[in-house]
């Protein structure tokens, strides 16, 4: 969601909020501005609606300059899109500059105490509510660190907040409360910075720490301290991060999106490498914490995610349970939150979650946790705050994505959960040798599988553009196919503006058959397996209709290509791989149908990235 940078040192800061500021602009954002400190001992706040590009030229006309700043992109959740909802918010006397991520709950009876007690609020944001409240500690003569830690304890909700004050030069202060955000903070010799994403800290350094829940960094150009809740002294482990700078650069392709892609062969292997015995056919995942014992004893597993997540988390329930034979299903964060679920410490609760930091996934773990249920976070981002709420982690290795719309990160998710299943299945005895064999043999097969998908590109461009006058399309699948078909669905929509629906085969009879007309082509995915005859009749309803079909198939099928208008052919695999494998074409699609429509596939609007508030 919104993006934060600041930083403190001997460089400019202007340049370095700017630059991280334009690396964050995936995550989404209505509005930008920053707050700096300059050499008169003044805190000058330039801000504006629209793109970075807009703020840089403001910054530019007025010559700013200074040592220590703290920069904001807001994605609107208080307060329309304007000059004075957008951060950083500034307090009734000027001293104190905030920036802020996340939900004030309680914000209106606090912005009615503050107005009743003299301050004037000049924003319909929740976020200003909490620099008056600064503001009133730093009068009673606290320190920023502490009025920021008073401040937040009247809070409701979860959010980041980083906070500067012109009577404290040179120190800038980030917390995190609950789950919602995140703070790295990033160590160097030239200054130190907080970032609500790492990569707007992988220019300057790759010594990082990551904020916990209720967390405090402290930083001046020479020191970074770190702090509890209760205000005590902590110290935190400085990680090296592994990730480059370099990695966010799209190369030779027009979008992030392609080229993450065109990246998932790689990807892929990357997942599987050190995992997979091929000669012996068997999984090893020494991440698993959990006993032999333990996985024998769990009596059901639990897989929670959002949007694209959840869409893997569908895949793997149906995985564990063929695989493994334990009853498996896939909750929708947001709402396993709050139903109460039947779970113990039998359960085995699966966090599905690119980034690490989904709010409502996030919810979902503490509830789960507080049950006592097993955990595991299937995660990209080691580090992030999954990673330390599970008991363990598999990463996906996906590498980078900054496009919006997940494209690699979900075909790596899937693989994943692909070893996890064989895994358990294995200490479970829920397979037979062979059968393992065969399924870990055919893992091999997937990456030269996608790069052939890819190669097609230009007949998928050419199917694409041939969609750009509908208004509707529908996704049909069964078993595998049915998640795959509602992340078809999804792509189309996030980036190509379409409205598109993904539905399970069967229940076409119960109300979806209304819809078909030669207006709305469906995309059917009908490969070889043991519901290809099935698919193969509802694809027969669909053209009895006068609906446009575009098959997905296994290639070398007699039959669905002799009754449909366009055919996508795939590799021949199971129906797991293959699964899998129709992600590629229908990535491919939306993509395409994006670029013809003339929209941005890496920026689709009211979107972010990562969804750190509920």
């Amino acid at each position: 969601m919104c993006g934060i940078v600041a930083y403190t040192g001997s460089a400019d800061a202007v340049p370095i909020l700017l630059k991280g500021l334009k690396i964050l602009e995936y995550r989404g954002y209505d509005s930008a501005g920053v707050a700096i400190q300059t050499s008169t001992g003044a805190t000058e706040v330039l801000k504006t609606p629209g793109r970075v590009e807009e703020l840089d030229a403001v910054v530019a006309e007025a010559d700013l300059s200074g040592h220590t700043g703290i920069g904001h992109t807001r994605w609107a959740t208080h307060g329309v899109v304007n000059h004075q909802n957008a951060h950083p918010h500034v307090s009734c006397d000027g001293e104190v500059a905030l920036v802020h991520n996340g939900i004030v709950e309680n914000y209106l009876e606090l912005r009615a105490e503050l107005a009743a007690n003299g301050h004037t609020l000049t924003s319909d944001t929740d976020s200003e509510a909490v620099v008056h409240l600064i503001e009133t500690h730093l009068k009673a003569g606290e320190s920023l660190e502490d009025a920021l830690l008073h401040a937040t304890s009247r809070l409701k909700g979860a959010g980041t907040f980083v906070a500067s004050a012109r009577s404290q030069p040179g120190k800038i202060v980030g917390m995190r409360m609950g789950n919602a955000g995140g703070i790295v903070v990033g160590h160097s010799e030239d200054g130190n910075m907080l970032a609500s994403d790492l990569l707007a800290v992988l220019p300057y350094t790759n010594r990082v720490v990551y904020l916990d829940s209720g967390e405090q960094s402290i930083i001046t150009d020479t020191s970074v301290i770190y702090r509890d809740g209760n205000g005590d002294v902590i110290d935190k482990e400085v990680i090296i991060s592994e990730r480059t700078a370099e990695a966010a650069e799209r190369g030779a392709f027009p979008h992030f999106m392609l080229k993450e892609i065109h990246e998932q062969s790689e990807r892929v292997a990357s997942a599987m490498r050190g995992r997979v015995d091929f000669e012996n056919g068997s999984i090893n995942l020494p991440e698993i914490p959990f006993s032999d014992e333990q996985i024998r004893n769990f009596d059901q597993v639990v897989l929670v995610g959002m949007g694209t997540s959840l869409h893997s988390a569908m895949m793997g329930a149906t995985l564990i349970e063929s695989f493994a034979r334990i009853p498996a299903k896939a909750e929708n964060a947001s709402e396993f939150r709050y139903k109460n679920p039947v779970i113990d410490e039998n359960t085995l609760v699966i966090a599905v979650t690119q980034s690490g930091e989904t709010a409502d996934t996030l919810a979902a773990m503490e509830g789960a946790g507080e049950q006592n249920a097993k955990q595991l976070a299937i995660v990209e981002l080691d580090g992030s705050q999954a990673t330390r709420m599970a008991h363990g982690t598999l990463l996906v290795r996906a590498g980078l994505e900054v496009a919006v719309a997940s494209t690699k990160t979900m075909t790596n998710t899937v693989v994943c959960l692909y070893m996890l299943a064989i895994h358990m299945a294995t200490i479970r005895g829920t397979m037979a040798p062979e059968v393992r064999k065969a399924a870990v043999g055919e893992l091999a097969s997937l990456p030269s599988g996608i790069s052939s998908l890819i190669s097609q590109e230009k007949a998928f461009k050419a199917i694409a553009e041939s969609l750009v006058d509908c208004h509707h399309l529908l996704y049909l699948g069964r078993g595998f196919m049915f998640p795959a078909a509602m992340e078809g669905a999804l792509k189309m929509k996030e980036i190509a503006y379409i409205h598109a629906e993904g539905y399970a085969a069967g229940e076409m009879k119960h109300g979806v058959n209304a819809l078909i007309s030669d207006e709305m082509p469906t995309i059917a995915l009908a490969p070889a397996g043991h519901l290809h005859e099935k698919m193969v009749s509802n694809v027969n309803e669909v053209k009895a209709r006068g609906g446009q079909v575009i098959a997905i198939v296994t290639e070398g099928d007699e039959i669905v290509p002799e009754i449909v208008d366009k055919v996508i052919e795939l590799p021949a695999a199971s129906e797991a791989l293959s699964a899998i494998l129709s992600l590629v074409p229908m990535q491919l699609l939306a993509y395409y149908t994006a670029v013809a429509l003339d929209q941005d596939p890496d920026k689709p609007r009211n979107l972010a990235k990562t969804v750190t508030v509920e």
